[in-house]
């Protein structure tokens, strides 16, 4: 039977290896099982693969493959056409770097950093190649040579910031406190969101005792680690990218720039995810949030709509419309909005906590209560719950009660810990406890201050003035 007749694995019939003297003995092109591919994949993934076939010795052909396979996260696959490519073709940059990035996922760090090499020889100018191998270096132990290779990057590409974070990281392995300091703060003063270098520079700080920069880098850690961190860009990489078109591929880029921030491109990635794939549910109920947030008040609608008719039972876009009905003040209809997405995931934490605050609003406190209650049970570490509650209770003057809440709200640190704090210090402050409520309220007016919270810093510098002056009496 011909290899081209495929059902569930292709290649079973392979290339056979090459002898010594063909090529420089090329490896069998890898059998590829590719029934769970969609349709759309695999259609792609079976006319590359009869390509090489018909070409064997075609590094492009052989090539392709491999990108293809990258791209659709076969990575042990994509590794054996990248080396096909690399022994027909060893001058071809992207043949190099390609197997390099694959052999890092595959965990080969001392082969990747041999490929890579391979690669800057024939680029040398190419900042991702040089930046990813100083960082397989680094892992590998091969300290000096990581460091060498970064201060080159330095040299050449000066407000590249992630260069200072690799030698920030080689400074520290090597035990040089202070000039790892010095290279993790560059590398946040050239990318302030930089959140992997924050949280790095406030675990060095730690190490020295600087206690305030401690806070102020793990407050920005916990503001920017959802960003992503900064790269140089990446044509090469890109290419291969641009190769995964799939509705899917198209959500999952549209997710990562949502939570980098980026509303307008995360829509635009949604849109084209629902237009590849229209029931496609996750997609359009992602779309009711981001419409929501950009203003759009018609298209989260129709989105909520059409996620509902394909999936009626789908928590997360009565929740989405909930918050989204929030903002337009239509209170009445987000309180049922919250209270379905509640009949498809009873332990849905944070439909209970806005369903409390709609409760709240319409003056039942009580029953405001019991949902908070309800989703701190269902999330014991949701910070805003507590909060909530905290606050609820001291306005009924229950300050015991409310202080066990809302001393559940000072960790993890971050850009919220000076306003929680803030409500724990008049929490003590109305217990009688003045000292207590001192300590918190001068606590959370210098992370304000640190924060740049100055509003906030105003009104918990006028609170420690009542404290002391109730204290004196």
């Amino acid at each position: 039977m011909p290899c081209l007749i495929v059902i569930l694995v292709i290649g079973a019939c392979g290339t056979p290896p090459h002898s010594p003297g063909q090529a420089g003995s090329l490896p069998a092109l890898p059998p590829l099982t590719i029934a769970s591919f969609r349709p759309q994949i695999r259609d792609q993934v079976q006319k590359a693969y009869r390509e090489v076939e018909a070409k064997p010795k075609d590094a492009n052909a052989n090539g392709r493959m491999g990108m293809l396979l990258h791209a659709f996260e076969q990575y042990e696959s994509a590794e054996i056409c990248y080396r096909r490519a690399r022994i027909l073709d060893p001058n071809r940059f992207q043949w190099a770097y390609y197997l390099g990035l694959v052999q890092v996922i595959n965990g080969k760090a001392d082969d990747a950093a041999a490929a890579l090499r391979d690669a800057i020889r024939i680029d040398p100018e190419y900042l991702p190649a040089r930046l990813k191998l100083a960082e397989v270096l680094l892992t590998l132990g091969r300290l000096d040579e990581s460091e060498k290779i970064s201060q080159s990057l330095a040299k050449d590409a000066p407000q590249l910031a992630p260069v200072y974070y690799w030698l920030g990281r080689v400074a520290f392995a090597k035990g040089q406190l202070a000039a790892s300091m010095e290279h993790y703060r560059k590398a946040c003063q050239l990318w302030p969101s930089f959140g992997t270098a924050h949280y790095a520079l406030a675990l060095v700080c730690q190490r020295t005792g600087e206690t305030a920069e401690v806070r102020q880098h793990m407050a920005a850690y916990q503001k920017y680690k959802a960003d992503g961190d900064p790269q140089p860009e990446d044509t090469w990489l890109e290419a291969v990218r641009s190769l995964d078109n799939t509705a899917l591929a198209h959500l999952m880029k549209g997710v990562e720039l949502e939570n980098a921030g980026r509303t307008d491109q995360a829509i635009a990635e949604h849109e084209e995810a629902v237009k590849q794939d229209p029931k496609l549910a996750q997609a359009h109920a992602n779309l009711i949030a981001l419409y929501g947030r950009a203003g759009l008040a018609e298209k989260a609608e129709r989105e909520y709509r059409t996620t509902v008719a394909i999936n009626p039972n789908l928590p997360q876009s009565h929740y989405d419309f909930g918050v989204f009905l929030v903002s337009q003040q239509r209170f009445g209809e987000a309180e049922s909005a919250f209270r379905k997405a509640l009949e498809s995931s009873p332990n849905y934490a944070e439909a209970h906590s806005n369903l409390g605050a709609m409760l709240e609003r319409d003056g039942k406190s009580a029953e405001a209560m019991q949902q908070y209650r309800a989703a701190i049970e269902d999330k014991p570490n949701f910070r805003s719950a507590h909060f909530q509650l905290g606050r609820l209770l001291l306005m009924k003057k229950r300050t015991s009660e409310a202080i066990a809440q809302l001393s559940q709200t000072l960790t993890p640190e971050d850009g919220d810990t000076p306003r929680f704090m803030y409500a724990l210090g008049v929490a003590y402050g109305e217990a009688g406890d003045f000292a207590s409520a001192a300590r918190y309220l001068r606590e959370a007016g210098e992370r304000a201050a640190t924060l740049r919270q100055d509003l906030l810093a105003t009104r918990i510098a006028t609170a420690l003035r009542k404290v002391e002056e109730r204290a004196v009496r």
